[in-house]
């Protein structure tokens, strides 16, 4: 007696939810779950309806086999396994550096879950901080996480354009020099690197230091300046919230300072000046100052910045 031809199995609809969710990607176990039988895979499979990705992982057929699926189906096959490097940086849209094709799989030293599709790195060293779960199912390196691991990829001067990227948007500076100290073992790929790095950034940019921008607003506060805040934020005209490193709201007058001094800052000179001019746009005026003229001769400064938030108030008041 022949068999006839098998009926083509039903996801339920919070199964198409789900993997509509996680970008095609599904697994065996969910089908299983779902009421989908073994028989019944294999004959999807066969049809390539299912493209297997990895062992008990598919992407349905009519879904493109994008890097987001590609880095779903990597986590779902080994529940520890994290995307890091180049490919972290792609998630969590870094500048600066390369887009992979392949995910970058960071998993422990005993484990060796995935064979193919993807860049295994290993790790001794990988805690719950170090890892962000997305609501499509990626295990992705934390903001820190990913800036340490792209440093063995990259050259001296693009990881510091990275390195201030990641400190614009991200972190701040304790963040990161708590992240080199806790993955800082010998051995370790692009260590060096990262100490290089951070350490041409000026003693009062790291974290035993109180900070430049304190500094200034310390004197500004004793020159008699009132209501200024730190970190204010403001709206561009195109959308973009930036936050000024000093600020007095009631004027519309902020100061920037410049850190010129640590390549990064240079890297990021004209991306400010087009901010500075937006910022002018929204009714505000905003000044500048190096860490360089303030290291040359710091009252002096104080002193110009002083007379330019008054002939700013003078200004507003007319």
């Amino acid at each position: 007696m022949t068999k006839g031809p098998i009926p083509m199995p039903r996801f339920s609809a919070d199964l198409l939810t789900h993997v509509a969710s996680h970008h095609g990607v599904v697994t065996t176990r969910q089908m299983l779950d779902d009421g989908v039988t073994r028989h019944a895979i294999a004959h999807l499979s066969q049809e390539r309806i299912l493209k297997r990705l990895h062992n008990g992982v598919y992407l349905i057929a009519s879904s493109p086999l994008t890097f987001e699926a590609r880095c779903v189906a990597a986590c779902q096959a080994d529940p520890e396994a994290v995307i890091t490097g180049p490919a972290a940086a792609r998630l969590w849209e870094f500048r600066h550096v390369f887009q992979p094709r392949v995910p970058e799989v960071l998993v422990r030293h005993d484990r060796t879950p995935i064979t193919s599709g993807v860049t295994l790195r290993r790790t001794n060293v990988l805690t719950a901080e170090d890892v962000v779960v997305r609501t499509d199912g990626i295990r992705v390196a934390s903001p820190p996480r990913a800036w340490f691991d792209c440093a063995s990829q990259l050259g001296d001067e693009k990881f510091e354009m990275l390195t201030e990227w990641v400190l614009d948007r991200h972190d701040d500076v304790a963040t990161l020099f708590r992240t080199v100290r806790r993955l800082d073992t010998r051995g370790r790929p692009g260590l060096a690197r990262v100490h290089r790095v951070l350490s041409q950034r000026p003693a009062w940019q790291k974290p035993a230091q109180s900070g430049l921008e304190t500094k200034v607003l310390s004197a500004l506060r004793r020159a008699g300046l009132r209501g200024l805040t730190n970190q204010h934020p403001i709206r561009l005209p195109n959308g973009v919230v930036i936050h000024a490193d000093i600020a007095d709201p009631a004027i519309g007058w902020a100061l920037e300072i410049d850190h010129v001094t640590w390549h990064g800052g240079r890297f990021e000179a004209q991306r400010d000046k087009a901010r500075d001019r937006q910022a002018r746009t929204a009714g505000w005026l905003v000044d500048c100052v190096t860490d360089q003229a303030l290291k040359d001769d710091f009252d002096r400064e104080i002193a110009d910045v002083v007379e330019s938030h008054a002939l700013r108030a003078v200004e507003r008041a007319a």
